[in-house]
């Protein structure tokens, strides 16, 4: 048995000792995990990508050929997908080894990590805490060592929360760098791929292999892009950090707030330099995408709620009646401010090269004291705001809550197709910490 072999038999056992629990998977594709890793293992070094062996795993809304994608759903996963998503392809060609399927909110819609057709996903430091979504089982398996890296998506803060929640690294690229060709959307106007890992380097390597311009994504951007690891050992001497203030630090929970300030001035011991920042119109972001992202979402489930509304979540529905109720001339209003909102923020990054916040501003909550409607919209106030500009934003864990001792993220956001300064100040940030914070 070959060294790949090897570890992935000890990611396989992890994950049938903790997952009955933990709930992270919808499949285990153990036979072609071990298949995968056979075949690295006899791949000659000169001929092994760049994530050679990397044990992987993927949201259930990312297809891999001969496997079913249920996005969350009994409406879901008759059919095996016919072949992989663009992502799959590339992890493929990177050399890394699926593991297998994530569990996830229903259609990727929710930020609690509910799901009730698969179980709830539990948070995996602490079990009677959400484990965040909508990409609930990619942050939850890469924070319980059942997979070195995992990729799940983001429409406004489902691979952010989930990785805040769980003290693990994940980065939302600008729209249109990463393929979504193969992903089941939720909006195609903000749905993109997150990369989700333990630290920094590993979710650059990731990204790094998953950048290349998809001709068959209609939502994919063509154009010279910037190696996004290019800046990865610049440290933060010299980086201008913008300290968000306003709206994004509005109702901040204070032990959140507080280890968030404990971050931010790390950063300017270690060279950066500090500025108060306001984003204007950031306080109507979230209002404003519902009005597009809610409509969007309609459209792509129009036939199911017509045909079999009483098997659709009850608050995934509410949601998507919301938005087949939104009056098209709303619609357009709130993508003309975006567009407006998109030069505002623009002017900031003229200023600073990031901008820092909380990812999520309160506490990890308890699973049994959530209130779904009201936990999601309060869980990704933050996190819709950089969704609704579009450039790339990460959450990294920057320590725990005094009270509860659960991870606390620190939210950085760069321009758009700036991930080469968003990942430098990320990997600047946790060598500053003396490593990755572990949860």
């Amino acid at each position: 048995m070959g060294p790949v072999r090897e570890r992935v038999e000890r990611y396989l056992a992890r994950t049938r000792e903790r997952d009955r629990d933990l709930r992270a998977f919808i499949a285990v594709l153990a036979d072609r995990a071990r298949w995968q890793a056979d075949e690295r293992d006899a791949t000659p070094p000169a001929r092994r990508g760049s994530l050679h062996g990397l044990t992987v795993s993927l949201k259930d809304n990312i297809d891999v050929a001969g496997v079913r994608s249920t996005a969350g759903s009994a409406h879901h996963g008759g059919v095996p997908a016919a072949r992989d998503a663009t992502v799959t392809r590339l992890l493929d060609d990177a050399g890394a080894v699926v593991l297998g399927k994530n569990n996830m909110a229903e259609f990727a819609m929710g930020a609690t990590g509910r799901n009730a057709v698969f179980g709830d996903c539990r948070n995996a430091r602490d079990g009677h805490r959400i484990a965040g979504g909508s990409s609930s089982g990619s942050g939850v398996a890469v924070a319980a060592e059942l997979v070195e890296a995992a990729l799940g998506t983001d429409t406004g803060g489902s691979g952010r929360i989930p990785a805040s929640v769980n003290g693990v690294v994940g980065l939302r690229p600008t729209v249109g760098r990463v393929s979504n060709r193969g992903v089941f959307p939720v909006s195609p106007s903000f749905d993109t791929v997150t990369p989700i890992a333990g630290d920094v380097r590993t979710v650059a390597r990731v990204l790094a292999a998953l950048d290349r311009f998809d001709p068959d994504d209609p939502t994919a951007v063509p154009g010279e892009r910037t190696p996004v690891d290019a800046l990865l050992g610049a440290g933060l001497d010299g980086l201008r950090v913008g300290v968000a203030g306003g709206f994004l630090a509005d109702g901040v929970e204070p032990g959140v707030r507080r280890v968030v300030a404990t971050a931010t001035e790390l950063m300017a011991r270690h060279g950066a330099t500090a500025t108060p920042v306001t984003v204007a119109g950031a306080e109507s972001a979230q209002e404003r995408m519902l009005e597009i992202m809610y409509p969007e979402a309609a459209g792509v489930h129009a036939e199911r709620m017509r045909a079999d509304p009483c098997s659709i979540d009850a608050d995934v529905l509410r949601r998507l009646r919301i938005g087949a109720g939104t009056p098209e001339d709303v619609t357009q209003r709130a993508r003309r401010w975006r567009r407006d909102f998109q030069a505002r923020a623009s002017e900031v990054f003229s200023r600073v090269d990031v901008v820092v916040c909380p990812t999520i501003p309160v506490d990890v909550p308890r699973a049994d004291a959530v209130d779904l409607a009201a936990s999601t919209r309060d869980l990704a106030r933050f996190t819709y705001v950089w969704a609704m500009y579009g450039g790339p934003s990460m959450s990294v864990p920057c320590g725990r809550h005094p009270e509860s001792g659960m991870p606390v993220g620190l939210h950085l956001a760069a321009a758009p197709w700036r991930e080469d300064v968003l990942l430098r100040a990320a990997a600047g940030f946790e060598a500053a910490l003396g490593g990755p914070v572990s949860g």
